[in-house]
């Protein structure tokens, strides 16, 4: 055994236990209270109809933090995604404009495939974030059909794209970016 599995082994696991008091610890707050009310209640410092009322009010307190600790989290989530979303758009915009950048090297037997680029430029543009699930789908195949064609473009910089696999991928893209842009 290394000096550093020693270590390891002799840390403590603090964040379970941390996490489970924390959880715990709501729930510990509102029994303590609703005894202290049944203690007052039953030591004739508080009337029944009262206790009752305090219960109630102790309940009804727990119930309102509860669901505002959950609307909180639904909210966090919600920023989360709509910053994935835009992110996700900023990768394929970044990506086109990389490789419409790139193509301004192809030689002139390229010009339609650089009239293309060009337009995929403007579509990439005005790409808006989507909510829904086929469009993340949409996005991750559009992303990894840009890093093949980013590849490609290179081949076909370079002059060994005899198969014309750049023209197709691109065109393949192209079909994909106009599918996600109708979403």
């Amino acid at each position: 055994m290394s000096m550093t599995d020693t270590r390891l082994a002799k840390q403590p696991a603090k964040r379970p236990l941390a996490r489970s008091v924390i959880r715990i610890m709501p729930f510990t707050l509102f029994l303590l209270g609703l005894a202290a009310i049944v203690l007052f209640v039953r030591s004739g410092f508080l009337p029944m109809n009262r206790g009752l009322l305090s219960g109630s009010a102790w309940l009804l307190l727990f119930l309102l933090a509860d669901l505002s600790a959950k609307s909180a989290e639904n909210r966090r989530m919600l920023e989360r995604d709509e910053k994935e979303r835009l992110q996700s758009v900023g990768r394929i915009q970044s990506a086109v404009f990389k490789i419409n950048d790139k193509a301004t090297l192809l030689g002139s037997s390229y010009e339609d495939e650089k009239l293309v680029l060009k337009k995929m430029v403007n579509s990439a543009t005005a790409l808006q974030p989507a909510a829904n699930l086929e469009a993340s789908k949409m996005e991750y195949d559009i992303l990894t059909t840009l890093t093949r064609l980013d590849f490609l473009c290179d081949k076909a910089i370079a002059g060994t794209d005899r198969d014309g696999n750049f023209q197709k991928e691109l065109d393949s893209l192209s079909t994909k970016l106009r599918a996600r842009e109708k979403l």
